[in-house]
């Protein structure tokens, strides 16, 4: 046996207490440990540009390789040494039936970090393949490149959370890196995985135009048609003392990042308005129309805006 976990750039010694509390246990054949499951509209992990208007098998496990300060399913990702996670077992054959039963065409690893656990994806993804069941990660990013190997063939669509562009603020707020998350981002989009991105903007953090303005170069060097989420910031676990991010700094973050050149920026947490909706990068026409998580879609059989016919960038 190794000494030292590879799954991520930790690379935790495995004799010792692992920063994602992995334990021997969660190693069984066949049995996967979820601390919840649930129903969601895919529009929630958030992907707006995958299966819009579907619901989503949910899963989350326990478990994170960051330690984010702000995180804000710490009961699950970061569980005090003394707290109990209540979990309920699972087989990956378990997982696909229940999509299979809702009727479902995807499975979402979330809530925790779910690449901590690799082959709970594979073993289920190869099974829900079968059955034409999508694999949709909800991710930080990171991960080593021999994880992302691992993955890679079986994950259909991910939203990657850039938690900034600035590696102080990893090691001060996360406990970790920048450029292994930057590079998994690169990975999954050039193996032609659908990608997301969500940027969670902190008050006095990471919101500023420069923050912004690195991450839009990031973005627009890999595809200025990678749908990107620019979120808002309530205050959580161990950041309780920094405001809510205001509704101006979101909009004001759309806004640059679209005058830069990105043609599919988005506001979270937030309420509803036209800033939800996509638009034909074509002709401009609404494409779809977002209230909450209902979705009204105004396309072709062919996948192509109904007014000027330009094929879309939403993949079904």
């Amino acid at each position: 046996m190794n000494d030292f976990c590879n799954v991520c750039p930790n690379h935790c010694n495995l004799h010792n207490k692992t920063i994602c509390n992995e334990l021997p246990d969660y190693d069984e054949e066949n049995i996967i440990y979820t601390s919840a499951v649930a129903l969601d509209p895919i529009e929630k992990k958030p992907l707006y540009h995958f299966q819009p208007g579907t619901k989503t098998l949910s899963i989350g496990t326990v478990g994170c390789n960051l330690q984010c300060l702000n995180c804000q399913n710490h009961t699950i990702a970061q569980p005090e040494i003394s707290q109990e996670v209540p979990t309920k077992e699972y087989t990956p054959e378990d997982i696909v039936s229940l999509a299979k039963f809702h009727k479902l065409t995807s499975i979402s690893w979330t809530y925790n970090e779910p690449t901590v656990h690799p082959k709970w994806i594979i073993q289920t993804a190869k099974i829900a393949r079968d059955e034409n069941i999508k694999t949709i990660l909800v991710t930080n990013g990171y991960n080593t490149r021999e994880t992302l190997d691992s993955l890679v063939d079986y994950v259909d669509a991910v939203n990657v959370d850039i938690k900034s562009m600035d590696d102080d603020f990893y090691r001060k707020v996360c406990k970790a890196r920048l450029q292994p998350v930057l590079d998994s981002v690169e990975y999954y989009y050039k193996n032609d995985v659908h990608v997301e991105l969500t940027n969670l903007l902190i008050p006095g953090y990471n919101d500023s135009n420069e923050d912004i303005r690195s991450l839009v170069y990031f973005v627009r060097n890999l595809s200025n048609y990678i749908p990107v989420h620019f979120t808002r910031f309530y205050p959580q676990f161990k950041m309780q003392h920094v405001d809510a991010t205001s509704l101006k700094t979101i909009e004001r973050a759309c806004n640059l990042a679209k005058y830069m050149g990105l043609k599919y920026v988005y506001p979270g947490n937030v309420p509803p308005s036209y800033l939800d909706n996509t638009y034909c990068r074509n002709c401009r026409h609404l494409l779809i129309r977002r209230e909450d998580y209902n979705v009204q879609m105004n396309l072709t059989n062919k996948n192509a805006c109904d007014n000027c016919n330009h094929k879309s960038d939403i993949k079904f």
